[in-house]
């Protein structure tokens, strides 16, 4: 069984060896019911999901949790875009709920292991993973390994520090890359500029209601040719191209993955990332590294899950 809790959905699979997908469920995390709610919610959503087999035949379950979490005790720590969800032991209690073994992992390790294993990372012993969506988050692959740190999860990179004098980041500091190029980023600056008074043919497509202004909302406008909307993205890909190129002069990857569900802007997010690669980073890195999209999409996360799941079970011995 796998899970993916990210900021704004909750994703199950019941997957068997092979990553075929036999059952699967996407609800709402609703994240700001709290996490009492939530974990109510993850129980009853692994209970429907398993439903069409034996819920003996399932072996484990491994969860793709927004970072940053401790995947050595399974406690998810303090994630931003999880706000009301603070030193969760989620794999204490779904072992004691399920009793079969658990693993709570970051859920941008876990589709960057998935994009390794199944996506556009196979074939390559050297990736980053970025998702770009309510928040964003990483993952590296070193060597054909998933990349460590000392107790947390690594490769927050969504927290790297472009702007000291930035926006305030969710995590509680000011400029960090979420806080310049997610998808909330986007649409938070969409939103000031027709604060201001500013046309734009996003006004039309959420019918004057401000709410409704998000990161698809502000592609749909650039895709159609509108100038504040194609400059908010823009902005924010170059933004995101800048995080890259200091990630490229510290890993060399051969290929970066983006991910995410401002990802599904393509060409709009892509061509401003590399195109800062082009301008600014190292000779010797610039020619080598690809940038391309997700081949798993939303998967990407259920998928790593999947394949982190059997790995395990495989080295503990299991049939």
């Amino acid at each position: 069984m796998a899970l993916d809790i990210g900021g704004t959905w909750l994703r199950v699979a019941l997957s068997d060896a092979e990553a075929n997908f036999l059952n699967r469920t996407t609800v709402f995390t609703s994240a700001e019911e709290g996490a009492q709610k939530g974990i109510k919610r993850i129980k009853e959503t692994i209970k429907k999901t398993a439903s069409v087999v034996d819920f003996a035949e399932i072996k484990g379950i491994a969860v793709a949790a927004a970072g940053p979490v401790d995947p050595q005790s399974g406690v998810i720590l303090t994630p931003p875009n999880l706000p009301t969800w603070r030193n969760v032991p989620l794999k204490e209690i779904l072992e004691q709920e399920f009793q079969i073994p658990v693993w709570v992992e970051n859920d941008a390790d876990m589709a960057a292991l998935g994009e390794h294993r199944f996506g556009a990372g196979r074939g390559f012993d050297h990736l980053i993973y970025i998702t770009v969506s309510t928040g964003i988050g990483g993952g590296i692959i070193t060597g054909g390994r998933l990349l460590r740190g000392a107790k947390i999860s690594a490769a927050e990179i969504g927290h790297i520090v472009l702007d000291p004098q930035g926006p305030r980041c969710n995590c509680g500091g000011r400029g960090c890359l979420e806080a310049l190029a997610s998808g909330t980023a986007i649409a938070r600056k969409a939103l000031e500029r027709i604060s201001r008074g500013e046309t734009s043919l996003i006004n039309d497509l959420i019918h004057g209601d401000l709410s409704k202004v998000t990161a698809e909302i502000v592609a749909q406008a650039a895709f159609k040719g509108d100038l504040v909307a194609n400059q908010v993205i823009k902005e924010a890909a170059t933004s995101l191209g800048l995080g890259v190129v200091n990630l490229i002069h510290l890993f060399d990857p051969e290929v970066v993955i983006i991910g995410g569900g401002v990802s599904k802007a393509g060409d709009l997010i892509l061509e401003p990332v590399r195109q800062v690669i082009a301008e600014r980073a190292m000779p010797d890195f610039k020619h080598r590294v690809k940038v391309v999209p997700s081949a798993l999409g939303d998967n990407s996360g259920l998928f790593g899950a999947v394949a982190f799941a059997f790995e395990e079970l495989k080295g503990a011995g299991a049939p």
